[in-house]
């Protein structure tokens, strides 16, 4: 049986969903399980020893870019689709190519035609997390209707990425060049692209420079193009010795050197989703809000932690915003909170990777 995994928005929702591709292979070994996603995404998958190949989906592709996709879709042959995310040109695409399984959530009308197989999952409203959701339509390919839907919570494997050597070794000199010296490496990344309500970019910066006031430790503030607007209204209130690297690496280089450092400061963001991915310790900053909340969107991994507000969010569902009588939430969480949090995590893990692997 040869099966296609969609899943085509940010790095996050991405990472997110990468369980589901061991999920599927560890419990169908036989089977082969392609992977679709946004050709910036690639790096995120191409070196999974779950998938047997990568497949990309452009949102500008031209309509015959889409027909050549199409086309190479249905002389593929596969048996399942499983999309993780409904996208109704995406659905129409499969069905177009005759893939006589065609799996999603059935959450817009259109789904109910295009899909023949599926479960019910209005996401924008619920509480369960984004990889419950994902892993309930990978049961549903799988078992059909599992009577346990409870064993979401606890059977499945976590997000992990998987490197390649020279990946590695981006990260090895880095650690050489860039942290020379440096007993702790953080990374602080204060933008969000917009997913989350926000924490103010001088606070990030505080709490950079109390990480870089710590002893062995060298911090750098890192962000993409998107997050220049941000990481400018931070750098005035950075120590000299907190350094920037802005957009400097490809996504491919960056999971290299991201995997080599020690924490990772951040919003509801893709590479706070990375870092926790990659085992490295991520203090993720959320919203209290059900779907912006850690509950729905929260960092997974060996060492992920969640701050949020001390306040009772008066919304059921969606952020109010400057309407809100508690606007802007997020300024209750203090700057010296996030650095214990951070200070306890990373000692963990030190201890942890210790222990598992002593002097």
């Amino acid at each position: 049986m040869k099966v296609l995994v969609v899943r085509t928005d940010r790095l996050g929702d991405l990472v997110l969903s990468l369980p589901v591709f061991e999920y599927i292979k560890t419990r169908r070994p036989a089977w082969e399980v392609h992977a679709l996603v946004a050709p910036g995404s690639v790096p995120l998958v191409e070196n999974n020893p779950h998938i047997t190949a990568v497949w990309t989906w452009n949102d500008a592709g031209t309509p015959a870019e889409h027909a050549d996709l199409e086309r190479r879709l249905a002389a593929e042959g596969f048996t399942a689709v499983v999309l993780l995310q409904y996208r109704h040109a995406l659905a129409a695409l499969m069905h177009r190519a005759q893939i006589p399984r065609r799996l999603g959530p059935l959450s817009k009308m259109s789904s109910w035609f295009l899909l023949n197989r599926g479960s019910w999952q209005a996401r924008s409203r619920g509480r369960r997390h984004e990889l419950t959701q994902n892993l309930r339509l990978a049961r549903r390919l799988i078992e059909g209707w599992p009577a346990d839907w409870k064993r979401d919570a606890r059977d499945h494997p976590e997000p992990q990425l998987y490197l390649t050597d020279g990946q590695r070794e981006i990260g090895r000199r880095f650690l050489a060049v860039e942290a020379a010296g440096a007993g702790t490496v953080a990374f602080v990344h204060p933008g969000s692209g917009g997913s989350a309500l926000d924490w103010e970019p001088a606070r990030f910066a505080g709490v950079a420079n109390a990480l870089g006031r710590q002893p062995g430790w060298r911090v750098f503030v890192t962000g993409s193009a998107a997050d220049t607007a941000t990481v400018a209204a931070m750098k005035p209130h950075l120590s000299a010795n907190v350094e920037i690297l802005l957009d400097r690496y490809p996504l491919r280089d960056f999971l290299g050197i991201v995997a080599a450092g020690d924490l990772f400061v951040g919003p509801s963001t893709g590479p706070l989703h990375i870092a926790a991915a990659l085992g490295t310790a991520a203090v993720g900053l959320y919203p209290p809000v059900v779907t912006m909340s850690p509950d729905r969107w929260g960092p997974r991994g060996p060492w992920s932690r969640a701050v949020t507000p001390d306040v009772k969010c008066p919304s059921r569902r969606t952020c109010f915003m400057e309407r809100c009588i508690e606007y802007n939430c997020m300024d209750r969480i203090r700057e010296q909170d996030v650095l214990a949090r951070c200070l306890a995590v990373v000692n963990i893990r030190r201890k942890a990777l210790d222990d598992h692997h002593p002097a």
